[in-house]
């Protein structure tokens, strides 16, 4: 969970879109390498072994019972030619037959012997048959040649026993790799779920929390309680939850310090104001006794320099509350322009989302030409079953015609009952086929349901990321707006700044009067009549001082 937070905002959403890229390539490469071997296994037991030793021994059978008719006939140059073809065919079979150890050794179910032994007995018996025909023993000659004949006819019912066997095989495989593949990438999308659940809760968190904080802050709440920096992760989104936290301590500091000095305004307004009614007091009394004119005029030298120094704080303090609306102006402007690159990481995450989408598409379009193209080998199916019941048909009529022909019809007889069987074995080979390609058609629906869930996915995600855009550009005007507040206490203070630099005046202005009356009494009156005009306006300037003050503590109150 600690690495995962550690991940920026582009890194979590690639760990939720790559990995689920390179499944989605891994099984369409599996598959197609999975389905090239069914492919070259299925064509190494049908074609390569069953059909050419079948063909050898059908074609050495219809050899053999030729040169019983040529035997007949008394054609010995004819009757030479199919044995020795008959030899051949049945060599060639043998040849093809021992590449593979479990047909050609082996006793199969249902069988009594092996090719092996089969091939020896009718080179035996082929080679007795032509012995006893030198000899002229015509009944050993045909004990001999059927039973080479009955060899023949059971390699060929070994074969077709052997190939229903290695068909069983090879669907117990095909269901192995099936199931198998099936459990692999059933776990493969748990992990990817399980792992896009952990990142899309940690960057939503991040993000309410957040925006929580700024909404509290926007409200003028600073005792909001904020995130450990222990908790905080090291994406965009920590970053973000950092800069509130900063915001909100310093906004707290600003505010607290704001407090005090305004507090220590309406204070020094105070004293101004109460030393201007002392001073006021002062003047009156001097029309009584001109002889504590020297003592009132040193009080009041004293008041003034106390004012001095009182007004000399305020303008430091003024200072210093200018400094500090000028960070907070400062970090405003940091936390804005976080904003945008947030909703600029946000944009991008768009259109990387918008892309994948169009991958999934041609995925999906690919699945849908792969169901069209089963669909049309379904259709060959259906042809080549129609075929080979219509051949059947035919070798049924020609085995009718070749009974009604009687003995000459014999070997005819035995060609159409073997068309048969290879019209009937076409036929099971067709159902067959239908049955892979009906499950190849199922496997095909399943995938094109599967791509719709996922493009409801991309959007319900494409959707989400909008809100959170939305909401980002919320914050991004609150943010705003806490700028235009700190633009609008920098005039305030700037006010203030003006106030303090008049009553600076003023107070120099009261200094010299002051000085004036403690060097000459001959100039009494006229000093007091300044004296009192000089008291009016330091009256005034404690009032404007006093509403400045209350109005700075009714500014920073929002924040309280």
């Amino acid at each position: 969970m600690s690495f995962i937070n550690n991940l920026s905002v582009r890194v979590k959403l690639l760990i939720l879109t790559v990995p689920l890229s390179i499944a989605l390539i891994v099984a369409c490469v599996v598959m197609g390498v999975e389905m090239n071997g069914v492919e070259e296994e299925v064509t190494g037991v049908y074609y390569d072994t069953l059909f050419t030793v079948s063909d050898n021994l059908i074609n050495a059978d219809r050899d053999f019972y030729q040169a019983r008719v040529a035997d007949y006939k008394g054609d010995k140059q004819d009757f030479d030619d199919n044995m020795q073809q008959t030899y051949d065919r049945v060599h060639e079979a043998d040849s093809v037959a021992s590449k593979s150890p479990t047909l050609y050794n082996e006793v199969l179910a249902g069988t009594s012997d092996s090719i092996a032994n089969l091939i020896s007995k009718f080179d035996q018996h082929y080679e007795a048959a032509f012995a006893a025909g030198d000899a002229g023993d015509e009944t050993k000659y045909e004990e001999e040649f059927e039973l080479a004949r009955e060899a023949i006819s059971e390699m060929t019912d070994i074969t077709e026993q052997w190939a229903l066997e290695e068909h069983s095989i090879i669907q117990n495989e095909i269901r192995g790799k099936i199931i198998g593949l099936s459990i692999v990438f059933g776990i493969l999308i748990i992990v990817l779920i399980v792992i896009a659940v952990i990142v899309i809760r940690q960057i939503r968190g991040g993000i309410a929390t957040a925006t929580d904080h700024l909404i509290e802050l926007a409200g003028g709440n600073l005792n909001i309680e904020l995130v450990e920096e222990g908790r905080i992760s090291k994406d965009e989104i920590g970053q973000m939850q950092s800069a509130t936290n900063k915001l909100a301590l310093k906004l707290r500091e600003i505010m607290s310090r704001s407090n005090e000095m305004a507090r220590s305004l309406t204070s020094a307004g105070e004293e101004l104001a109460s030393s201007s009614d002392q001073a006021s007091q002062a003047s009156g009394q001097v029309t009584l006794a001109v002889d504590e004119i020297s003592q009132g005029a040193v009080s009041q030298a004293t008041s003034v320099e106390n004012a001095a120094g009182n007004t000399n704080d305020i303008g430091n303090d003024i200072e210093v509350i200018a400094s500090n609306v000028e960070q907070l102006d400062t970090f405003a402007g940091e936390m804005k322009a976080t904003c945008n690159e947030a909703m600029d990481a946000l944009g991008k995450l768009v259109e990387q989302t918008r892309e994948l989408r169009g991958s999934v598409k041609n995925i999906d379009d690919t699945i849908r030409s792969t169901n069209e193209s089963a669909n049309g080998i379904h259709e060959f199916v259906n042809a080549i079953t129609s075929i080979a019941s219509q051949t059947n048909l035919l070798s049924l009529n020609a085995s009718i015609e070749a009974a009604r022909a009687g003995e000459a019809g014999r070997g005819f007889a035995v060609v159409a009952g073997e068309i048969a069987q290879l019209a009937e074995q076409s036929n099971q080979s067709a159902q067959e086929i239908g049955h892979i390609v009906e499950k190849l058609l199922h496997d095909a629906a399943e995938s094109v349901d599967v791509m719709a869930k996922l493009n409801e996915s991309f959007e319900s995600q494409t959707e989400q990321m909008r809100t959170t855009r939305s909401n980002m550009e919320s914050m991004a005007s609150g943010v705003e707006n806490v700028a235009e507040s700190a633009q609008a206490i920098a005039e305030k203070i700037e006010g203030l700044t003006g106030a303090k630099d008049t009553l600076v005046g003023i107070v120099s202005d009261l200094s010299a009067i002051s000085e004036e009356n403690a060097a000459s009494t001959q100039e009494t009156n006229a000093s007091m009549q300044e004296l009192n005009a000089t008291f009016t306006v330091i009256t005034q300037s404690a009032n404007e001082l006093q509403s400045l003050a209350k109005e700075l503590e009714e500014i920073i109150s929002y924040f309280g």
